[in-house]
């Protein structure tokens, strides 16, 4: 999961660690608050790498690198120097691969189709050599595939949030999952 600007940290405050600056705090929240709503496992380690490139004193961008106990790694990365930037998520696993290029949600899932095939890939000139390894798969083992179609939300935050406040409804936003949003950002900072 990526997020990539070429402009710097805007605003007064984001530069300023009294008041929760830097990237970890401003748009690593959401990130990661997206990945564990995203995967149902406790986290068995984190390992992170925040940038100060711009010389303030809160991080202008990191990366960092979690490990789930039911073995789903994930990078979760942060970037306010890139002038070209990766795909907004890039998910694999053994059987396919999909990609969000762009907020505007482009992009397509590539998956397995389960045919045996027989004949093997082509090898692909890589360099001064070959190698059938990077080659592409050959017709008939993937298909291309759209991304299911997203829906917004059923309940506003904001909405909700004022109806908590005002009439004690049941929050979107449970306390247990701001907890463990909270408690990854300690583990990411230490």
């Amino acid at each position: 999961s990526r997020v990539h600007g070429a402009n710097g940290i805007p605003g007064d405050w984001r530069h300023l660690k009294a008041h929760g600056g830097g990237m970890v705090l401003d748009w690593g929240i959401h990130l990661f608050d997206q990945l564990l709503w995203l995967v149902d496992s406790p986290i068995k380690s984190v390992h992170s790498d925040l940038s100060y490139i711009l010389g303030d004193e809160v991080d202008d961008g990191f990366m960092a690198y979690i490990t789930f106990e039911n073995g789903i790694r994930a990078h979760v990365e942060v970037g306010t120097s890139n002038f070209i930037s990766l795909p907004r998520w890039y998910i694999k696993g053994n059987q396919g691969t999909a990609i969000i290029e762009d907020w505007e949600m482009n992009g397509r899932i590539v998956k397995a189709t389960g045919n045996a095939v027989e004949n093997k890939p082509s090898p692909i000139r890589a360099g001064v050599g070959l190698t059938k390894t990077m080659a592409p798969p050959v017709d008939g083992v993937t298909e291309t595939l759209p991304l299911p179609e997203s829906k917004p939300a059923d309940v506003s935050f904001y909405r909700n949030f004022y109806d908590v406040v005002k009439a004690g409804a049941e929050p979107v936003v449970k306390n247990e999952e701001v907890r463990q949003v909270m408690q990854l950002i300690d583990r990411i900072l230490k």
